[in-house]
């Protein structure tokens, strides 16, 4: 593998997976050599983009591993049934796939990763968004201080145009990080949508202090600004968004219309 030469790779590791190993003394070791064999098979078959030779090689593990999850050479049965999953939906083959992390829920019940993916299955089906809803909050109560979390399920209200919840969720992922610029402005992107301009004003200013350097927050906090009636802060947060980034039409245009307003201020 590590000389590229794949197909040679994909031969040894199949051939030493059929090993039935009659003689062998430790049949337990001979067996997570062989799922070890496996994975390593239906990794390099999905990085080939062999979907359908992954999932047989993911098959033929679970077949070794035991209905527990107790760890083999480091693969559980969580983890193999999870990679299948993953592998049904690269197919979107999604009744496979649900079947296939509802089964790695089973083996681990309070893995978040699962969780989240469980819900993002369901989500895509308009008539069981509550259910998605429903694991997206089971994975919030196992983990309720981890933004990645919130950000899903953020995600997921907005895709229902619950805008208010949504914008919930997202500022409290970027509560969860306040140093992540990214996540500041997702909760002012977010805040903006649900009408809640002046708390969006603050995460946009938020997301400015963060990341003084990034064009696109400074025309951001400038178009909220504007939208707030703070014409003159404003103008001055277009002005560095163009010195970041002189040529954006955008802001360009942005930039004229609150300079129109300003005039007709000062006018009257």
């Amino acid at each position: 593998m590590a000389d590229g030469r794949l197909a040679e790779a994909a031969s040894a590791l199949r051939t030493g997976a059929r090993v039935e190993g009659l003689r062998v003394r430790d049949r337990r070791e001979h067996d997570a050599a062989r799922v070890s064999a496996l994975v390593q098979l239906a990794t390099l078959h999905s990085q080939r983009g062999h979907w359908h030779k992954a999932l047989s090689a993911y098959k033929e593990a679970l077949q070794i591993l035991p209905d527990t999850n107790a760890p083999v050479v480091g693969w559980t049965r969580h983890s193999v049934l999870s990679m299948a999953g993953d592998i049904y939906i690269q197919l979107q083959q999604w009744p496979q796939a649900e079947h296939s992390i509802l089964s790695a829920l089973a083996v681990a019940p309070k893995d978040l990763g699962t969780h989240i993916t469980l819900a993002q299955i369901l989500a895509r089906n308009t008539s069981r968004a509550l259910e998605a809803e429903m694991w997206f909050k089971r994975a919030v109560t196992l983990a309720p201080d981890d933004p990645s979390v919130r950000d899903q399920f953020g995600m997921f209200l907005r895709s229902q145009r619950r805008l208010r919840e949504s914008a919930e969720q997202l500022v409290r992922a970027a509560q969860l990080s306040p140093e992540d610029g990214a996540r500041a402005a997702a909760a002012a992107r977010a805040l903006r949508d649900a009408r809640r301009c002046r708390s969006a004003e603050r995460w946009y200013a938020r997301a400015v202090e963060l990341n003084p350097e990034d064009a696109a927050y400074h025309s951001n906090l400038g178009a909220i600004l504007h939208l707030n009636g703070k014409y003159a802060a404003a103008a001055a947060s277009y002005r560095r968004a163009l010195q970041l980034q002189p040529n954006d039409e955008i802001t360009i245009t942005n930039l004229k219309r609150v300079r129109t307003l300003m005039s007709k201020q000062r006018r009257k």
